[in-house]
């Protein structure tokens, strides 16, 4: 004969289990975010809203692209996707390394830009 505690404790497992089952989904869901459009560039600033976007510092003959606020000095620009220019950019979260590199104009433009 079951007890009246047993009659509740399974229920109370297989509550626990499924909790369980669907915390460990969800944060799977997380730790695959490559599967992110890179291409929406609402994507990336989910995390870059708030940083300034400025050119390298190490080469001063490279005109500054963006403006302060994170709008475009060119107009011509605001077409393409953060990840037109920044190409090396594949996953989130970034690989190693990936914040030092930059941008190759010439992937669009015939030459280098320069101020």
């Amino acid at each position: 004969m079951t007890t009246l505690s047993e009659t509740f404790r399974r229920p109370a497992q297989a509550a626990l289990i499924a909790l369980l089952a669907s915390a460990t989904l969800g944060f799977g869901t997380v730790a695959l975010a490559q599967d992110e459009d890179l291409s929406d560039n609402e994507v990336c600033l989910e995390c870059h809203a708030d940083e300034e976007r400025a050119a390298p510092d190490a080469d001063s003959t490279r005109p500054q692209v963006h403006q302060p606020d994170g709008s475009f000095f060119v107009e011509d620009h605001e077409m393409w996707s953060c990840n037109d220019c920044h190409t090396y950019i594949e996953e989130i979260p970034h690989a190693d390394g990936v914040t030092d590199m930059e941008v190759d104009c010439t992937n669009c433009h015939d030459e280098e830009p320069t101020k």
